[in-house]
This record gives C-alpha cells, structure tokens and sequence, in this order.
C-alpha cells in the first residue's frame, strides 16, 4: 500500500479486484454499488469513439500513432508521432477539438474473475486498471478503464474523460 492508495471501507473496486482506488477518487465513490461506480466513472458513450488504434516504430526513438474516431456522424483519421500512446492521443483529440488536461494518472493491475463462466471465481486473468482526472474549462472528471493491456485501457480511460467533459 502506498500514499496513492488505501483502503477505505465500502470501496466497490477494492472488494471487487482485492486492489484499492486511488486516494483522490476514493472520496467520490465512497459508498457506491460497483453498477454505480461504472456508470458514474467508465463512460461507454459520448460524442467520441474509438475506431482503430496502430502504432509503428519511427525514428529517434519515437513512434507513429494512427488512429479512426467516430465522432457524431464522421469518420475522423488521426496520426500524431510522439514518445508514446498518452502524447499522441492527447494530440489527436486536441487536433479534433477535444481539448482536456490529464490531471492524475493512475494504472494497476488487477486480477478478476469471470462473471458469465459456470464458477464465477474462475479466474480469468490479468488485466489493467486505468484511472484519469481530467479537466476542461474548469471542469474535472475522473474516468475508468479496465482491458487487457496497459495501451489499450489507457486510451479508453482518455476517451472516457474526454466524452464526459465534452459530451
């Protein structure tokens, strides 16, 4: 347990995946049905969604990042070459007029197990937990994502955030 992270009582997640909520979220879900939580903090609709996602190794240490968005009736190809995934997504959806500040930025791993199998404490495996605090105009909204790579659950965290403080 770190300064990030501790337990609180009636923490869904925690009782969930064993792992705690970051500090600072922790007193906004304080209480909360895990149904709630997810409702509240992964967003899975919004003005924004995620098409494709590839990415090749470029010069100098960098990478190239492509990406397709829906968003609202279009179809909207990016590209950003940067260190890494968080940059370029940030660029993309700045270049599209989502423009947000990542505040906090939280990744852990969890363990869980699967719900629709006949033992529900089967495990099914790792996966990441990603949290965001972003902000825009003043606004700050935290959004979760949990996939099975750490890339992947980040850039639905980001869009997450990005759909609540835009949609």
């Amino acid at each position: 347990m770190n300064a990030l992270t501790s337990p609180i009582s009636n923490d869904s997640f925690a009782a969930r995946f064993g792992a705690p909520l970051p500090r600072d979220l922790q007193k906004h879900a304080e209480g909360m049905s895990w149904t709630n939580f997810t409702q509240q903090f992964a967003a899975s609709s919004g003005p924004i969604r995620l098409g494709s996602w590839d990415s090749t190794t470029a010069r100098g240490g960098r990478t190239s990042f492509a990406a397709t968005f829906g968003i609202g009736d279009s179809i909207h190809s990016a590209s950003a070459t940067t260190y890494g995934p968080i940059d370029a997504l940030t660029s993309m959806l700045y270049d599209a007029g989502f423009h947000l500040e990542i505040i906090s930025f939280h990744q852990q791993t969890v363990h869980s197990a699967d719900p629709n199998s006949a033992n529900p404490t089967a495990e099914r495996g790792d996966r990441t937990a990603t949290f965001v605090l972003a902000e825009f105009d003043g606004r700050q909204r935290w959004s979760m994502a949990i996939e099975s790579g750490a890339t992947e659950s980040s850039i639905r965290a980001i869009i997450g955030a990005a759909n609540m403080l835009h949609g």
